[in-house]
């Protein structure tokens, strides 16, 4: 591999960055041609370019798109600080103006998060920031806390346990859980008592996958388990699954309460102490100097605290 020196930096131009974190992102030349304004035969040109600075294949095809090399995922993470750093630089000095603006907003966090404060946010952006869009996406907690810091999403709301160095975490609410099952369920009364708790069958909520949470160490402490039937990556889905079956959901107590209307659920406190949590935002630590985003950041704490 030849050693990377300035004759390659001089190489290199600010949209064959974007082209790279663009495909890192969406893996489809397509749609990053779409979004930077570029046509497929240009991305094609910034993407051979950028093999030729990096002596490597960076990007092979898969089906309709393309996947990363190792390298290419390698890269992923320094690029990405490079790219926020330049974007902070350009925002130096600069004020605000909500309803002038035309900034996209990228945003990390559970469909159960998403859905608690999109439809406040969608109203409070039409009034004071019209030309401003938001894109959601769902990562793991891995993939969160890298995101966050090599800019790909400008903030991201879930548990203040995501903190790490060079991050910030902004306490927005407390939250609990709370237990979904179809209205008229056969076999709970007018409180769910563990026995019936523990015999019914449950749909887990876990993006990466994992069988067991939180709710199957709080039953061990005391001596008890579930049964597990199905597990899914989002809580829509997962309470969805629940309004039409007599499998139950237990997940944060807003999501119910806000999702259980719309799927026709009955809400029941858990039978068994469950730990609650902080919800937060994250943010990366310089994101202070960045009045866009202190001004995103409050719609979104205001949004999730908008009522039940």
């Amino acid at each position: 591999m030849r050693t990377i020196d300035d004759a390659h930096i001089r190489r290199l131009d600010m949209t064959l960055l974007l082209v790279f974190e663009g495909l890192i992102r969406q893996g489809k030349m397509g749609a990053v041609g779409a979004e930077l304004g570029l046509t497929q035969s240009a991305v094609s040109h910034a993407v051979g370019r950028l093999r030729a600075i990096f002596d490597d294949q960076l990007f092979v095809r898969r089906g309709a798109g393309v996947e990363p090399t190792r390298r290419a995922v390698e890269l992923a993470e320094p690029i990405g600080r490079a790219i926020a750093a330049v974007r902070g630089a350009l925002r130096v000095g600069r004020s605000f103006d909500p309803m002038s603006a035309t900034r996209m907003f990228r945003v990390a966090a559970f469909d159960s998060a998403i859905a608690a404060l999109a439809p406040r946010l969608i109203a409070d952006l039409a009034a004071h920031a019209p030309g401003c869009t938001v894109t959601f996406r769902t990562l793991g907690k891995v993939e969160t806390r890298r995101a966050v810091l090599d800019g790909t999403v400008d903030l991201a709301v879930g548990v203040d346990r995501l903190t790490v160095d060079g991050t910030v975490s902004r306490p927005l609410l407390e939250e609990g859980y709370m237990v979904a099952a179809r209205a008229g369920h056969p076999a709970i009364g007018e409180r769910l008592d563990l026995d019936t708790y523990c015999a019914l069958g449950h749909v887990l909520v876990s993006p990466s996958g994992d069988p067991r949470g939180i709710v199957d160490d709080a039953l061990a402490a005391i001596g008890r388990s579930r049964r597990v039937m199905v597990v899914m990556p989002q809580f829509v889905s997962a309470l969805m699954a629940a309004s039409r079956s007599d499998a139950i959901v237990t997940a944060p107590a807003r999501a119910c309460r806000r999702l259980g209307k719309l799927f026709d659920l009955e809400i029941h406190e858990p039978p068994l102490a469950l730990p609650g949590f902080t919800l937060a935002l994250l943010t990366r630590a310089d994101a202070a100097d960045d009045p866009a985003l202190a001004w995103f950041g409050d719609r979104v704490a205001a949004a999730l605290a908008d009522g039940d």
